[in-house]
């Protein structure tokens, strides 16, 4: 009988001891699903709150997307794991992912041109994703793997159209950069314009000289910009003519400057004279990597006859930035846009079709050395401060990023006001 009882106490000891064990195992794993669960809530909280701000920075933007599809299937993840189904949440990372900016280039593998368009665009645009450099697009299939999403921007650079598909079939923002080649007429909404066609709601004026300045080591923007860093050239020589593309107006200028003194040619381009006892051959382009340093040629001499292959408004290249940089005095001819850029007074103006003053504007700088260096003296841009703003401004460390603004102005990045050109503090500066 004591047996019995002793067998009894000792089983009931033995269930109490279990039931306390199982009471704690089921405690500590309530206490841990609700640490998991705070955790996971808090996680959705931050969640949330990144995809609205992120929210309101896109509706600055212009680019409004719908920030309550990540809120919502936030909360069905909530719903899950108060059901026991413990996921991740990566509401975050899904909302990064979405919104990053990507660049993508139009079939563009010409091996240096098109960089000059992608350090651009990296400027105006520094939230662009840092991950590759950019992405080339030339079929559907380049579409289809990519998958370019409605923040993503295309560009199309120059006149070299590559890509296999319709412009107008890339979900996000075309930029299309024209200098050299004439405007691409791309129809469509979301296509933007950079180079020589006029203003408009989707285009700006941005000669290709502006561009070429921007893509410049700093030293050489410097140069142009800082009136007491100017560069002087060494005064060899007369003038120097370097061309590829023998235009028969540039020939002739040539041909009646050789009549003032003698000059040098430095390409295959040199005039249309049979007599050329006055043209020197000036074969030194090999040891300077060709037109990429003119600058480097063209400083042995006083002059620089750097016209233009055509007189179009607007087109502006990179002839009389090479001048200006070896120190000599350009001779230019093209559109007379120039003079709302750079002074008038550093430079000579050849008008083909009446190139008389010119000549005799010369011919007195050849022979009066004092009025010649008074003219080397001259700034080279228009107004220093305005002039960099207006025209040079492509990223925040040339003139505050004015022009980086007027782009995404025009795009719907930033205030209207920007693509009016109005100078944020000075007065009478819309851009005509």
């Amino acid at each position: 009988m004591i047996n019995k009882q002793e067998n009894s106490h000792d089983i009931s000891t033995e269930k109490m001891f279990h039931a306390n064990i199982t009471t704690k195992l089921v405690s500590r794993s309530k206490m841990i699903d609700s640490i998991y669960l705070r955790i996971s809530c808090l996680k959705i909280q931050i969640a949330i709150l990144v995809s609205v701000c992120a929210g309101f920075q896109l509706i600055k933007n212009n680019q409004l997307f719908n920030v309550t599809k990540f809120a919502t299937s936030d909360v069905q993840n909530l719903q899950s794991l108060t059901n026991g189904k413990r996921q991740l949440i990566s509401a975050g990372r899904r909302l990064d992912s979405s919104s990053e900016m990507r660049l993508f280039a139009c079939g563009d593998t010409f091996p240096t041109w098109p960089t000059y368009g992608i350090q651009i665009l990296r400027g105006i645009f520094p939230e662009i994703d840092n991950i590759s450099d950019h992405i080339i697009l030339t079929n559907i299939d380049d579409m289809i793997v990519n998958e370019p999403k409605e923040n993503d921007i295309m560009l199309i650079h120059w006149g070299m159209y590559q890509c296999e598909f319709e412009p107008d079939s890339f979900v996000g923002k075309t930029v299309v950069m024209t200098g050299e080649s004439p405007r691409i007429e791309i129809a469509g909404s979301r296509v933007y314009y950079l180079g020589p066609n006029g203003d408009s709601p989707n285009s700006m004026m941005t000669p290709y000289v502006t561009m070429r300045f921007h893509i410049q080591p700093e030293r050489d923007k410097i140069k142009i910009s800082d009136h007491k860093l100017k560069p002087k050239n060494q005064q060899k020589h007369f003038l120097i003519y370097a061309a590829t593309n023998c235009r028969n107006y540039r020939e002739e200028a040539f041909d009646a400057l050789s009549d003032i003194n003698t000059v040098h040619q430095g390409g295959p381009c040199w005039g249309l004279k049979k007599n050329r006892t006055k043209v020197v051959s000036y074969r030194e382009m090999n040891r300077y990597d060709g037109a990429n340093n003119n600058h480097i040629l063209f400083s042995d001499f006083r002059f620089a006859l750097v016209m233009e292959n055509t007189n179009r408004h607007g087109y502006i290249s990179e002839k009389i930035l090479n001048a200006f940089n070896s120190g000599s005095i350009p001779i230019w001819y093209g559109s007379k846009v120039i003079f709302e850029i750079f002074n008038e007074r550093c430079f000579v103006y050849y008008d083909v079709k009446n190139p008389e003053p010119a000549l005799q504007y010369i011919r007195y700088l050849e022979s009066n050395r004092t009025a010649y260096n008074e003219v080397l003296e001259q700034p080279i841009l228009k107004h220093k401060t305005q002039s960099i703003a207006r025209w040079f401004s492509f990223n925040d460390d040339v003139g505050g990023g004015f022009l980086k603004k007027r782009v995404r102005s025009m795009m719907g990045y930033e205030s209207p006001m920007y693509h009016l050109g109005i100078l944020p503090g000075v007065r009478d500066t819309m851009v005509k």
